[in-house]
């Protein structure tokens, strides 16, 4: 597959920041070591790792018009991982970030069977009690990181 236009990135990474998640793009080569940077600069001394395809393949999916991560398939642990971290990391491919909502939806029309879970994250998560007062991290993690890794 091809590198991912920059033009996508940008918009990827732009509309995540804006929601306050933190974007990074990687190669393949350099995944391992930024990972360890971001862990290192976040003072994480431990970590839970969901082992699953999305992690060995970077096969989670973008949507570029909303800085949104998209997470599939039928593990538990992967569900657990994506709302209970303080940090979540996700780490997408790049020819998996598509432009459009709309577009997300049509590749998951065209899966041959839908997933027992498909998950749309948009930044750290967020809620308001009644007054109107505003938490950051109750139903999800406090901090939101996206690694896009270029396909060689």
């Amino acid at each position: 597959m091809s590198k991912m236009p920059d033009e996508l990135y940008e918009s990827f990474k732009a509309n995540l920041e804006k929601v306050d998640g933190k974007c990074f793009r990687a190669s393949k080569d350099t995944l391992a070591e930024t990972l360890t940077g971001l862990f290192k600069e976040l003072d994480i001394k431990d970590t839970c790792i969901a082992e699953t395809p999305l992690l060995k393949e970077a096969d989670q999916y973008g949507i570029a018009e909303l800085g949104t991560m998209v997470q599939f398939g039928d593990e538990v642990d992967a569900r657990l991982v994506g709302t209970m971290s303080e940090s979540y990391f996700g780490v997408v491919k790049g020819s998996t970030i598509v432009p459009l909502y709309d577009d997300m939806f049509e590749l998951l029309g065209n899966l041959p069977e839908l997933p027992n879970f498909v998950g749309f994250i948009t930044g750290p998560s967020r809620t308001a009690d009644i007054e109107c007062v505003g938490t950051v991290g109750v139903h999800g993690p406090i901090r939101l990181t996206a690694v896009v890794v270029d396909d060689m």
